[in-house]
């Protein structure tokens, strides 16, 4: 948590009982909060007011917040509810008790298995997405939770675009993203695709098999120029046990052409299980056609 955060004088906001903070990001607060009507703990993020009341933000808030609420996948923090009112914009979702993927390369690289199965979860949840149009965007270790399980959830998804949007308004020519994990074509400006969360997903791999950033001790302008000029560094320099495969993979993830990257999460996940010979808890694959055998409810 970044700095002392203040609870507002108000036990409730439409139902819901605001308790502790425990985030803070550019435009706003996440508190935990209570339903006290169905008694069940929820994240309750608060948009700060000079954003939510932003016309370009008020225009896109309610559009883009009902497509993320409509991404239903077993890895996605789901968006339970949302509002807007004169003294700012309101986002309730799944609170997730496990901590993110930042906390957890504090620690180094993740056990090959347990990487591997993270981004299975992830690569699964993001093909959902952008089967669906809605590219994240803002993909870094901090948007990825995990449950008390250990299983991996992405959160902020969609609204981090909304959120950019209005933030542009105020910093004409501002970059979007974050600079140690932002695209080629985000640093330049250039429309994103899926493609632009494949790259980011490729320097997140970096990251989890050798528990630190590929431009690590860089400053923010730096680190954008790298992004745009220079290939990530091998892994196998950092971790020789590795079959070379990998650094194929995560070399390709990153091209910095988006059309020499992978065209989707999956076969970019499938590649890296062949690569370390390992098979993982399989995710369901949206792509399959389910046979549901009880009628009458959803497979």
């Amino acid at each position: 948590m970044e700095g002392h955060l203040v609870v507002q004088d108000k036990p409730a906001v439409k139902g819901y009982e605001i308790q502790e903070p425990i985030g803070k990001g550019a435009f706003g607060v996440v508190y935990r909060a209570r339903q006290p009507f169905i008694d069940r703990e929820v994240a309750f993020k608060v948009i700060l007011p000079e954003y939510a009341n932003q016309p370009e933000f008020i225009r896109r808030f309610e559009t883009e917040a009902q497509l993320v609420a409509q991404l239903e996948h077993p890895h996605i923090v789901p968006l339970y509810d949302y509002w807007r009112d004169p003294q700012g914009a309101y986002l309730v979702m799944r609170l997730m008790g496990g901590g993110n993927l930042a906390e957890q390369l504090l620690d180094g690289p993740l056990e090959l298995t347990r990487a591997v199965q993270l981004i299975d979860q992830v690569a699964s949840a993001l093909h959902l997405a952008h089967q669906q149009g809605v590219v994240h965007r803002d993909l870094k270790p901090a948007n990825i939770l995990f449950d008390d399980a250990g299983n991996a959830y992405l959160s902020d998804f969609g609204i981090a675009k909304t959120l950019s949007s209005a933030a542009d308004l105020t910093a004409t020519g501002a970059i979007l993203g974050t600079p140690a994990y932002i695209s080629p074509e985000q640093v330049q400006a250039l429309p994103v695709s899926p493609q632009t969360d494949i790259y980011t997903l490729g320097i997140l791999l970096f990251e989890i098999f050798t528990g630190q950033h590929p431009y690590p001790r860089q400053t923010s302008g730096s680190l954008l120029i790298k992004q745009v000029n220079e290939p990530l560094p091998l892994v196998k320099t950092l971790r020789p046990d590795l079959p070379g495969d990998i650094d194929q993979i995560i070399q390709r993830a990153t091209a910095k052409d988006p059309a020499e990257r992978y065209n989707d999460t999956l076969s970019r996940s499938r590649e890296l299980k062949r690569a370390l010979n390992l098979d993982v808890a399989r995710v369901i694959d949206i792509d399959e056609e389910l046979v549901n055998p009880y009628k009458g409810l959803r497979a």
